[in-house]
This record gives C-alpha cells, structure tokens and sequence, in this order.
C-alpha cells in the first residue's frame, strides 16, 4: 500500500484508494489544518496503473515547489513533495507507490 512520510514528524500516511485531504475532520481521510487550507483541498487516488493528486482547493496544491492545475490529475512519483498551500509549513513526502491491496 502506498504511502506519504509527513516530513516535519516523519508520521506514516497510508493511502486509501482514494484518500482526502482537508479541513473538514469528519470529512476527510487526513486532516491538514491551517487558514489557507480549503475543507476539501485534495485527493490522491489509485487510478489502476498509478497514484494522482488532483487539487480541488481554492489556494492551490504544489508538488516539488510547483503549483498543479485544479481538477486535473497529477501523477504522482517516488520522491515528490507535496504542499497544500504555498503558505502552509507542512510537507509531504511520496514514500512508496505500491498498490493498494
């Protein structure tokens, strides 16, 4: 099962097949607190051949330092660091891409 390394802890994110970020605790998968950072601000999902984050927020999602397009999927590589926010202190480490099981 794939999953992210939150760089500033080291913690562990596994991945469902199509895990959540965002605000909203009871809504998500992974909670990313922070005034910038919209209730549902991002999805990574298992399309069947790889992992894709898509941006569905409204301040934008950046992986190694650069924004992606909203609503459009971003396949994910071993390495990438993702940001929800340029503002946000928090990053997020693609660790491993197995498949979900």
């Amino acid at each position: 099962m794939a999953h992210l390394l939150l760089a500033q802890t080291n913690d562990h994110i596994l991945l469902k097949p199509e895990h959540r970020f965002g605000r909203a605790e009871s809504e998500v998968d992974t909670q990313v607190l922070g005034i910038e950072i919209s209730r549902h601000h991002a999805v990574i999902a298992w399309t069947g051949q790889h992992w894709a984050l898509r941006d569905i927020s409204k301040n934008g999602v950046f992986v190694n330092q650069l924004k992606i397009s909203p609503d459009t999927d971003r396949v994910l590589n071993l390495g990438d660091v993702i940001t929800f926010s340029d503002l946000h202190p928090h990053s997020f480490i693609v660790s491993c891409l197995a498949p979900p099981d």
